[in-house]
This record gives structure tokens, C-alpha cells and sequence, in this order.
């Protein structure tokens, strides 16, 4: 099972992350996949990863354990 990522929408050209089961961004929409595909996300930590928090990200050697600026809009299972 999936797990789809909505973010606020701040006018930023990524505004959904698709992960896999461990975390890792595999789908970006509508763009920017080449810069966010193979990042990670903790969504196994639903204290880390909740509704109208910051999303947290790690995606070296660019960002290490860090935040977003866009606040997470929704969560589902796809």
C-alpha cells in the first residue's frame, strides 16, 4: 500500500508526494520529481507526519532529518 502526501499550496511546483511502504518518495505531481523522488518521509510516525504539521523530509546531501515550509494538507492510503 501507498501513501499519498498533499501539501499546502504556498505556489510551490510540487504539491503531492506518493511514498511506498518505508517512506521513500517514488511519485512527485505535478513537478519536480527528479528533486524529491528517493527522498524519504517518516510515515511510519504519526507523531512525526500529521494533518496541518510541517512535512518532514530527508533527503541528502540536501536536507538531513529536516521540514518542510508546506504544512501537510492530507494523508491517504492508495
Amino acid at each position: 500500500m501507498r501513501t499519498k502526501i498533499t501539501l499546502e499550496d504556498n505556489g510551490q511546483d510540487f504539491l503531492e508526494f506518493i511514498c511506498n511502504e518505508e517512506g521513500m518518495i517514488v511519485e512527485t505531481q505535478p513537478f519536480q520529481g527528479g528533486i524529491w523522488n528517493g527522498a524519504y518521509i517518516p510515515i511510519e510516525s504519526p507523531y512525526m507526519v500529521k494533518v496541518g504539521e510541517e512535512c518532514p523530509v530527508h533527503n541528502p546531501p540536501h536536507i538531513y532529518y529536516g521540514f518542510l515550509k508546506h504544512k501537510i494538507e492530507k494523508i491517504e492510503q492508495i
